[in-house]
């Protein structure tokens, strides 16, 4: 657009070029004693207006620029508040996640613990099982007919699940 040097250089030009047509246009169109007397004052009146609109048009551009930083600013403030709202979501989520993972380990943890107890009592009974089966069968080859035991006999030393 236009900068301050192409502003003032079109001021200073403005009178320059009303005069130059005022006294240089055809006889009818020359003004009057009277209008020449009121031209610089008109030519001082369109540069003030002139300037009044540069101000105007200075400080709109100000008040833009001005603007643009807070509206700038604003964006930037609510992306990070965004941002760092996702960041404590996310982290609450993963403690969430992590705390029920350590739940369902606690709980496979204590099935674990359960099913071990359970097999070691299971390999005790069979041991002893397996040491009344020893027991029985060392009586029998103490007993007078030894190696045939009576039926009533061999239920007795077999264990019932």
């Amino acid at each position: 657009m236009y900068d301050d040097k192409k502003i003032n250089r079109i001021l200073k030009d403005i009178p320059d070029m009303t005069t130059h047509q005022a006294c240089t246009g055809p006889a009818s169109s020359r003004p009057r004693a009277e209008s020449r007397a009121s031209a610089p004052e008109t030519v001082h009146s369109a540069r003030l207006d002139i300037r009044q609109e540069l101000e105007m048009a200075r400080r709109l551009r100000q008040e833009a620029q001005q603007y643009h930083r807070e509206a700038t600013a604003r964006a930037r403030s609510e992306a990070q508040q965004l941002v760092l709202k996702a960041r404590l979501q996310t982290q609450r989520e993963v403690t969430e996640l992590v705390s029920h993972a350590r739940e369902e380990i606690q709980k496979l943890l204590a099935d674990i613990r359960i099913i071990r107890i359970t097999a070691q009592e299971e390999l005790a009974a069979q041991r002893k099982f397996t040491d009344a089966a020893r027991l029985c069968s060392m009586t029998r080859s103490f007993m007078p007919g030894g190696d045939n035991p009576a039926p009533e006999a061999q239920k007795k030393a077999r264990p019932d699940r």
